[in-house]
C-alpha cells in the first residue's frame, strides 16, 4: 500500500508544477489560488461525506490542533513561492529538483536535531550528492 500512495504523490506533484507553470501570466495568482482552494474544499468535503461510516464532528472538531492553520500556512507559502518562481522565468524541470532537494537537506537536520533520528553513513553520502547535485543543476 506504501507504493500506491507514493505514487499518488508523485503523480500529484508532476501534475502540480505543470498546472503551476502553464497558469495564465495575465491571471491573478491570489483570485486563482483562492478559486482553486474553494474547489480543493469542496472536494475534500465530498470525499469526506462518502466514506463510510458515520462522523461526530463534534468528536473530529476537537482532535483538531495547531497543525491545520500551520499546514495551511505552508501551503498558501508554496503555492505563491512556486507560482511565483515559475512566473520569474525558473524552468519547470528544475523548479521542483531544486526546491525538494534543498528541503531534503533541511529536513535531515531537523529531524537529526528535533526529532533524534539517525544519520549513517548512507544518509551522508546522500547529503553530499545533493550538496553536488544543486551546485551542479544551479551553475550557469
Amino acid at each position: 500500500m506504501p507504493y500506491t500512495w507514493l505514487a499518488l504523490a508523485i503523480i500529484a506533484t508532476v501534475g502540480y508544477h505543470l498546472v503551476l507553470k502553464l497558469t495564465p501570466s495575465g491571471v491573478n495568482p491570489l483570485l486563482s489560488l483562492m478559486v482553486t482552494y474553494t474547489l480543493v474544499t469542496l472536494l475534500f468535503g465530498g470525499i469526506l461525506l462518502a466514506t463510510q461510516g458515520g462522523l461526530d464532528w463534534r468528536a473530529e472538531v476537537r482532535h483538531l490542533n495547531w497543525t491545520a492553520l500551520a499546514l495551511a500556512v505552508a501551503i498558501v507559502g508554496l503555492d505563491l513561492g512556486f507560482l511565483y518562481l515559475y512566473r520569474s522565468g525558473f524552468e519547470v524541470s528544475l523548479g521542483a529538483l531544486v526546491t525538494q532537494s534543498a528541503a531534503a537537506l533541511v529536513l535531515l537536520a531537523i529531524g537529526v536535531a528535533l526529532f533524534k533520528e539517525r544519520l549513517t553513513a548512507e544518509n551522508a553520502v546522500g547529503l553530499v550528492l545533493c550538496l553536488a547535485g544543486l551546485w551542479l543543476v544551479n551553475r550557469r
